[in-house]
């Protein structure tokens, strides 16, 4: 019986071509978009799920109030694990940890040649328990070597890039050409699902060394994390609540330790909780995964339809084959089993074919993502259970509702062709399946059209500075008196129109956060503030217009003061007012503010504009920002290097546009308007094949009405607005139902954004249209053929 099924499945496959790849596309597309997103989210939830102790390991981060906002930060003070293990010695495991450290790193070769490496990202300093915490197997050394300043650990792809073949253990390593550090380890390579993407470790007790006080508890910097591991019984919320009277033990300032408040982070949720971030540089909350994982299911059930669709629109052609069958004996269960079983080839063709397309496509996809997803269903466990239980699913979803229509024909009325809409199935539910189909796509256009809007207003949007042609190149630390030199030589070149120093570019992801006194109202306080350090050509380089006052005056110390105008507006004041007003910065006197700018935006346009300082502090200038000839790109640039590389011959010369800078503020958001249009795009074409299916089953029903009407003097264009009133009729029902839910839910995403679009009826009449249009080619051709049939051909059996 199952031969014979298998021969009659594959030679009607083989006689309606067009049925068949029509399906199996519909099907390969719905699975294969299933399959990314699973690896997608099997990637994301494995982040740091290796760790033995993974369920009691927490990082202390910090919430601090400023001003009138909480800025939640994922730093803690650095003496903060020392004085942890002194007072809590219940706790089982305490470190700290330093990381994306930005350093030059010198290996001297056995030929005696000298290769420089600057790595920004991958250097921490780590203590010993940091790997009595955390599962980083070691293959040479012991992580007990650590204790001892001066020793660094490689993992084995760095120990290669320095030493290559060669044996790194003993080996120096010089950093920041003023540190030897001795190789005392070779780690094992850290999985790509974690959240510490490290490779050089170097003792925690080495720090003090670069010019960091690690017993400063009023400084806080994200780069510092401070981990715990709770014993077995012990909770969270105990320890959090604890932390109160530490804190305000150990700070040195009750005014700021009173702002400050210490919170317990699972593990667990570090990957998925955007407020604090990682060292990795990127979260992705849970609540995304679930979005991408009903995605996934939403274009799988469209893919369903399209083919439910499709196949009782064949039903009527097979009602002959039916009514034979069951003449001879067949019972509906057998034609059950039978129908079942022509829809599991196609669906396992489809998944093939969808196999394919995920080895095809799947380097495109990580590419554009920056994940490093792998597809292997035959290796991978996983995977291929996955992708079993698609095909199982996809074939009981697809073929019960055609199997049970088909095998509920009445034999006699089957043979004589007199098999009606009703015995078909039902057209109620197939227009409510299309219905829901483009639900779906335009819920998908709706999505795809605000992420492209609010990623072009991002693009467009003016920062409040000039970014145009400039150039940002890194200065190397305690090299602040070669810095005039630089400067003079840059611009002797006339395609170099303007240099500044500073801590940074006027918007970077790199700031400093800082704390002003004041005895405006009276007592002392204290006033939060973004801090620049930049020479006397900030503001001219970037364009930066001052409102009231004058510009710093040049000084290698900080002496004189200028804020933006939301630091006037905070505290009350007009920058005319402002102007003269004395503010304390750290451990210096009072300094007068001597000018007021223009607000700009010097952080991502996801965040508000916040208080401004700027002044002169050579010491703290970490960049340059160079505005070049931008005709002259290519010949600015090589003297721009040349000239870094000449005055900075022992570190390594690298550059960034500022407006390249600016775009990778928002890579995330145009991954997910790249995803938006991938599905889109798959949602549609899948919808239109579902609509096509129930064109032709429209069309094949009402054939001999068609004849009647055309005998009876209709025209092609009445018989095309007979056929296409009813779908246009389905799209509007879809649109009523995908608008306000598409609002919701995209108007929620926009709530992250502090600057952001207002969707307006722009966006849903760009909708309606796109899918009006789509589904009018989609229809056009089925209806045509049916308007252009001879009357006689559908008459002359009555």
């Amino acid at each position: 019986m199952f031969k014979n099924y298998l021969i009659t499945t594959l030679r009607k496959l083989n006689r309606q071509k067009n049925y068949t790849a029509i399906n199996v596309l519909g099907l390969a597309l719905g699975i294969a978009c299933c399959l990314f997103i699973f690896l997608i989210i099997q990637y994301e939830l494995r982040f740091d799920r290796f760790h033995s102790k993974r369920d009691r390991i927490y990082r202390l981060v910090t919430d601090e109030k400023i001003n009138d906002s909480i800025s939640e930060t994922m730093g803690s003070p650095m003496p903060m694990a020392a004085a942890l293990r002194q007072d809590f010695p219940n706790l089982e495991k305490v470190t700290v940890v330093f990381g994306n450290y930005g350093g030059l790193f010198a290996i001297t070769q056995d030929e005696g040649t000298v290769q420089r490496f600057q790595e920004n990202e991958r250097v921490a300093f780590v203590e010993p328990e940091f790997f009595e915490i955390f599962d980083f197997p070691w293959l040479a050394g012991d992580p007990q070597s650590l204790a001892a300043p001066n020793n660094v650990a490689l993992t084995e792809a760095f120990a290669k890039k320095f030493f290559g073949s060669a044996d790194p253990l003993g080996r120096t390593i010089r950093m920041d050409n003023q540190i030897d550090l001795k190789v005392i380890g070779v780690i094992k390579n850290f999985p790509i699902h974690t959240d510490f993407p490290f490779s050089v470790l170097i003792s925690w007790k080495t720090l003090p060394q670069t010019g960091w006080d690690v017993e400063a508890w009023g400084n806080l910097t994200s780069n510092v994390n401070t981990y715990v591991v709770l014993p077995p019984n012990d909770s969270a919320q105990e320890l959090e609540s604890r932390l109160v009277g530490f804190k305000e033990k150990y700070h040195p300032d009750a005014k700021d330790a009173n702002k400050r408040v210490h919170k317990v982070q699972p593990l667990r949720a570090v990957h998925y909780d955007g407020r604090y971030g990682t060292y990795a540089g990127r979260t992705i909350s849970k609540a995304t995964l679930w979005a991408l994982g009903l995605i996934g299911v939403f274009l799988l059930i469209t893919a369903c339809i399209n083919f439910v669709n499709m196949a009782t629109a064949q039903a009527i052609s097979r009602a002959k084959e039916v009514g034979v069958r069951k003449v001879l004996g067949a019972f509906r269960s057998q034609l059950i089993t039978q129908y079942l079983g022509e829809t599991f080839v196609i669906t396992l063709l489809g998944a093939a074919l969808a196999v394919v397309l995920a080895e095809l496509v799947l380097p495109i996809l990580n590419n554009v993502l920056q994940l490093h997803l792998s597809f292997n269903l035959f290796s991978d466990l996983s995977v291929l259970a996955f992708w079993a239980a698609l095909v199982a699913t996809v074939s009981l979803l697809a073929g019960l509702y055609p199997a049970f229509v088909l095998s509920h024909f009445m034999p006699a009325l089957a043979l004589k062709s007199k098999v009606n809409t009703s015995t078909s199935g039902g057209l109620l539910l197939r227009r409510g399946l299309v219905v829901f189909q483009f639900f779906i796509s335009q819920m998908l256009i709706i999505g795809t059209l605000i992420v492209t809007n609010q990623m072009d207003y991002f693009r467009n949007k003016a920062m409040g500075f000039d970014q145009s042609a400039i150039v940002t190149v890194p200065l190397p630390v305690n090299e602040a008196t070669k810095l005039q030199t630089l400067r003079t030589q840059l611009l002797q070149n006339s395609r170099i129109k303007n240099v500044t120093m500073g801590y940074s570019s006027a918007a970077s992801g790199n700031t400093w956060d800082t704390n002003l006194r004041h005895t405006l109202n009276g007592p002392e306080e204290t006033f939060a503030s973004d801090l620049k350090f930049a020479d006397t050509e900030y503001l001219p380089t970037y364009g930066l217009k001052l409102v009231a006052g004058r510009n710093y005056v040049a000084s290698d110390t900080v002496s004189e003061l200028v804020v933006n105008e939301t630091f006037a507006r905070k505290l009350g004041y007009t920058p005319q007012d402002l102007i003269g007003k004395m503010f304390k910065l750290g451990r210096r006197p009072y300094l007068p503010i001597v000018g007021v700018v223009q607000d700009f935006h010097t952080r991502p346009l996801q965040q508000e504009i916040r208080p401004c300082l700027l002044a002169a502090h050579r010491r703290a200038y970490y960049e340059a920002s160079i505005k070049i000839e931008a005709s002259s790109l290519k010949e600015a640039l090589r003297h721009i290097e040349n000239v870094w590389s000449a005055t900075f011959p022992e570190f390594v010369y690298s550059s960034e546009f500022l407006d390249q800078r600016l775009a990778n503020f928002y890579q995330e958001e145009q991954k997910m308007a790249q995803l938006f249009r991938a599905f889109a795009g798959i949602a549609i074409f899948i919808g239109c094949m579902g609509l096509l299916g129930l064109i032709s089953f429209v069309a094949a029903q009402r054939t001999k009405e068609i004849g009647v009407r055309k005998v009876l003097g209709a025209t092609v264009v009445d018989i095309l607005g007979l056929i296409s009133k009813e779908f246009a009729g389905l799209i509007a029902i879809a649109f009523a139902v995908a608008a306000p839910v598409a609002y919701l839910a995209m108007n929620n995403w926009l709530e992250n954004f502090a600057y952001r679009i207002d969707v307006g009826l722009g966006v849903f009449a760009a909708t309606i249209a796109v899918t009006f249009i789509i589904a009018s080619v989609t229809i056009g051709y089925r209806a045509l053929k049916a308007a252009l049939a001879n009357p006689v051909d559908a008459l002359r059996y009555e």
